[in-house]
């Protein structure tokens, strides 16, 4: 179940969310999962993930294949453990909302606003202490892009209840742009380097 809830997850991050002791014990428990997992590696680290019999063991439909997100997941799995797992942990949730669209043509109805519903994927959301937490993972993504996400934030945190914006990002460069971004556009957040949290 954990590995299909984060995923794909390594032996430290089974060992971080399992009492599974020593990295020994840990290899000899993923070795009868050997049925139901298929490997493979990343930065010499052995990554599971579950196979076609897996899935079907535990009814799950969600079909991880290896690919270019490798590092991008068990990113997400750092930051899983760093917030303390938190229960409610929902893995690329999306989120819909209204965004209100300027007049077109300048023509205006008395009362009425041009809307669109939108939708947006953050990588993980979680509710604590009444907010929603809405995780984001940066490691490769362009600082454009980085920055229109966080103008579609805007809108967004108009339709959840007490938002809260959390990116984890690789540099501290990178923190400082989306600490200056998150206090031009008035979001409540946090940004984090991975390295503060290993």
């Amino acid at each position: 179940m954990t590995i299909d809830r984060l995923g794909m997850a390594t032996i430290k991050h089974l060992r971080g969310i399992h009492d599974l002791k020593s990295y020994r014990n840990a290899c000899f428990a993923l070795k009868r999962l050997e049925p139901y997992t298929s490997t493979t590696f990343f930065n010499k680290e052995k990554v599971y993930y579950l196979n076609k019999c897996g899935r079907s063991l535990i009814g799950s439909y969600r079909d991880i294949k290896k690919s270019s997100n490798i590092e991008h997941t068990l990113l997400r799995n750092d930051a899983f453990l760093y917030l303390n797992r938190p229960i409610d942990w929902q893995i690329e949730s999306v989120l819909e909302y209204e965004a209100e669209q300027p007049t077109a043509h300048g023509i205006v109805f008395k009362g009425l606003s041009v809307a669109t519903k939108s939708k947006m994927v953050a990588d993980a959301v979680y509710k604590r202490n009444g907010y929603t937490h809405i995780v984001e993972i940066d490691n490769v993504r362009d600082m454009k892009d980085n920055l229109k996400k966080l103008q579609s934030y805007v809108d967004c945190f108009k339709y959840i209840d007490t938002p809260r914006l959390e990116i984890f990002t690789t540099t501290i460069d990178r923190k400082r742009k989306f600490e200056k971004w998150l206090l031009d556009y008035k979001l409540r957040g946090e940004v984090i380097t991975f390295n503060s949290i290993r």
